[in-house]
């Protein structure tokens, strides 16, 4: 994201003043104003090259004989949705191929995490998803992962990553802060690589990234926002999104494929009256099957209304709520002028029906369907061969085997039904013929 220089704030100014005309100019629109919590009706915008100029009662000043018009018909102006926490990963999915399934549903922007490619190619891969993401049609920021591997002593990854390239990563144009910290029993036992690479994100002036997959709202926790993370996704009940709030954190509150956390939390806001500026919707893990025939942010947004949040409220957490907390709502977030013109027009506030994605000033998406040419991607050929086996597989390789035949005690992961905590079960299994 290039911030934004005089000779460009200048057009700006000409623009808005009536002096230089805008390349686009909507019309007649019901301004979803975030920043003030207003409905405005009989709006116009005026953008020239990617960001806005003007935002008022009527944009005539602004049309000139090459100027664009769009017709909003009384339709609402919604800033373009932005995804608090994702990882492209779990989508099964490039970051090319994420975002082409997200545009049209009013996605224009996403804060993503790639612990699961930096888990395999470490810090190469993180600059890999840096350097497609720079690219996108949309805004896509990276966070730098935090725990690489995510489970040291369990698995065997293909990389690991320290403060070192934290520290590095840090300086790359497109890392906008330090990934999930998912070692949360590392940070408030004081373990001193976590709270090193904690160190280099907060002396970056970065947002750091929080994971407490715990139900213990004990001292842990309270060491655990002592050591720095500024966001959790991972509340799953009404007192974990409170206690994150109370504490100083964003609650982030998850609605993907897999993990519905919405219902039990967004009481928080609905029921107890908490202020609802502190909360985030975010999807965190989609799978491409949910992106492509159920949605996106939209989805997470279309869950908080549901469970009795306002649209307005809904929106101001998929806009700029998260664009304030990562510091760039004098770039996103908003309709405001200066701004990137990321403006959907939508039909129907309460299921969110998106007619118009405009991203960056240009109309991306109309009807659901995409309008412009995804960038092309040359990945390495190191990224496309990264499964090693030590031998071909053979079907013995999946056998499990017994001691003997008889009845055995198997330990087993019990499910809860979409959510991220799991049960320990124990069960009878009969071995026959070992």
């Amino acid at each position: 994201m290039a911030e934004i220089n005089t000779a460009e704030s200048k057009l700006l100014i000409d623009v808005a003043m009536g002096r230089v005309p805008a390349d686009l100019v909507i019309r007649n629109g019901r301004w979803i104003c975030v920043q003030s919590g207003e409905i405005i009706p009989s709006t116009d915008i005026a953008i020239k090259g990617e960001r806005i100029a003007y935002v008022g009662e009527n944009a005539a000043h602004a049309i000139g004989e090459k100027t664009q018009v769009i017709d909003a018909n009384n339709r609402y102006l919604v800033p373009g949705l932005i995804d608090g926490h994702t990882h492209v990963e779990s989508g099964m999915l490039t970051v090319t191929e994420f975002v082409r399934a997200v545009i049209p549903y009013g996605t224009t922007g996403m804060f993503v995490d790639p612990h699961e490619i930096a888990n395999i190619f470490g810090l190469d891969g993180v600059r890999l998803m840096v350097d497609e993401a720079a690219v996108q049609p949309i805004h896509v920021w990276v966070q730098m992962p935090s725990c690489v591997p995510s489970a040291p002593g369990l698995e065997t990854p293909g990389a690991s990553i320290g403060p070192t390239e934290v520290a590095e990563a840090m300086t790359w144009t497109g890392v906008i802060g330090l990934g999930e910290v998912m070692n949360f029993p590392g940070v408030y036992l004081g373990d001193e690589k976590m709270l090193a690479e904690i160190a280099e994100a907060r002396a970056a002036g970065k947002v750091i990234g929080g994971h407490y997959a715990s139900p213990d709202l004990g001292l842990p926790f309270h060491g655990y926002v002592a050591g720095g993370p500024e966001d959790d996704h991972e509340g799953t009940r009404l007192e974990d999104a409170v206690a994150r709030v109370r504490q100083g954190m964003k609650a982030m509150l998850r609605f993907g494929s897999a993990f519905h956390d919405v219902a039990a939390q967004i009481e928080a806001v609905t029921r107890l009256g908490l202020d609802p500026r502190h909360f985030i919707l975010c999807t965190d893990d989609s799978h491409s099957e949910t992106l492509v025939q159920e949605g996106h942010v939209n989805r997470a947004y279309k869950e908080a209304v549901a469970h009795g949040l306002t649209p307005l409220t809904a929106l101001q957490m998929v806009t700029l709520n998260p664009a304030e907390h990562f510091g760039v709502s004098h770039e996103v977030g908003m309709i405001a002028p200066g701004r990137y013109a990321d403006v959907l027009l939508v039909s129907e506030l309460s299921t969110l029906s998106t007619d118009v994605v405009i991203a960056k000033g240009q109309k991306i998406a109309e009807s659901g369907k995409l309008l412009v040419d995804q960038p092309s991607f040359n990945y390495p050929d190191w990224s496309l061969r990264s499964v090693h086996l030590g031998h071909s597989l053979r079907a013995e390789d999946f056998r499990l085997t017994a001691p003997g035949d008889g009845s055995y005690t198997a330990h087993v992961l019990g499910i809860i039904e979409n959510q991220v905590p799991t049960r320990h079960l124990q069960l009878t299994v009969n071995a026959k013929s070992g």
